[in-house]
């Protein structure tokens, strides 16, 4: 990667942020540009390979599918690990497994660094409250604006020392490490997408029966070679009449 490649990454990292307020306020940036797979079609862009950006933003994404981010919980940092773990896995011609284990290092990371940014950004708050209490609204309504100053330092900046002196890094250490060490981070980062999937699984599953649609839908997929588009059709034929069945048993009920 070039200069102008990791500061456009960077920068993109820093505005699909989570409390980042530029992009619709977190609607456009996190909500919709932060998710890992369509991160990931920017990324490819930047760096002239979509087709390996998309396959390696699948990975991550099925990682953090089932993420969920209540009130002021600190989870795994999503956005870190999608814009390092993807550059670094296009460049370096990473694997899948050795991508997710890098991105599952990056999340964890991010986590960590969670608490002292947020500890930063009172700083600019209680200088805003003091601004409202002498009056000076104009002055105060500017402070989110510059204050995400801390969000940048925080954000910015470590994606592109990673970006920036990672390529070589690891490139270095892929070539260097033993065939039995690149196994075991295959073996330990393949199963990672199976854990979010699972979570996002027991968020949506309700009822014991509705686990037959997923096992019928990844035996289509995994054992008979079912073109994926092919089944979401019917899958989307079998949600609507399984709810056309069940307004009809509530309305036998009342």
């Amino acid at each position: 990667m070039n200069l102008l490649q990791v500061i456009l990454i960077s920068l993109l990292g820093y505005l699909t942020y989570i409390h980042t307020p530029f992009l619709g306020g977190g609607l456009i940036g996190w909500y919709c540009l932060g998710r890992p797979l369509v991160s990931a079609l920017f990324i490819g862009l930047i760096l002239g390979d979509v087709k390996t950006a998309m396959i390696l933003g699948t990975y991550v994404q099925l990682i953090f599918i089932g993420l969920v981010t209540p009130g002021g919980s600190i989870t795994p940092d999503m956005n870190l690990a999608t814009f390092i773990a993807i550059p670094l896995g296009v460049v370096a011609h990473l694997d899948s497994g050795t991508t997710v284990a890098l991105a599952v290092t990056a999340s964890a990371v991010g986590q960590i660094m969670a608490t002292p940014c947020y500890a930063a950004t009172l700083l600019p708050v209680n200088y805003q409250k003091k601004l409202v209490e002498q009056g000076k609204l104009k002055a105060a309504a500017w402070v989110p604006v510059w204050g995400n100053a801390v969000k940048f330092l925080f954000r910015f900046i470590p994606t592109f020392i990673c970006l920036y002196w990672g390529q070589s890094a690891i490139e270095m250490l892929v070539a260097n490490s033993p065939q039995w060490l690149i196994d075991i981070m295959t073996i330990f980062g393949n199963p990672m997408p199976l854990i979010g999937f699972a979570i996002l699984m027991k968020l949506l599953v309700k009822n014991p029966t509705d686990l037959i649609f997923f096992t019928v839908g990844f035996a289509f997929v995994g054992v008979l070679g079912v073109d994926m588009l092919t089944v979401l059709v019917f899958a989307i034929l079998f949600a609507l009449f399984e709810f056309k069945i069940s307004r009809s048993r509530k309305g036998v009920q009342n």
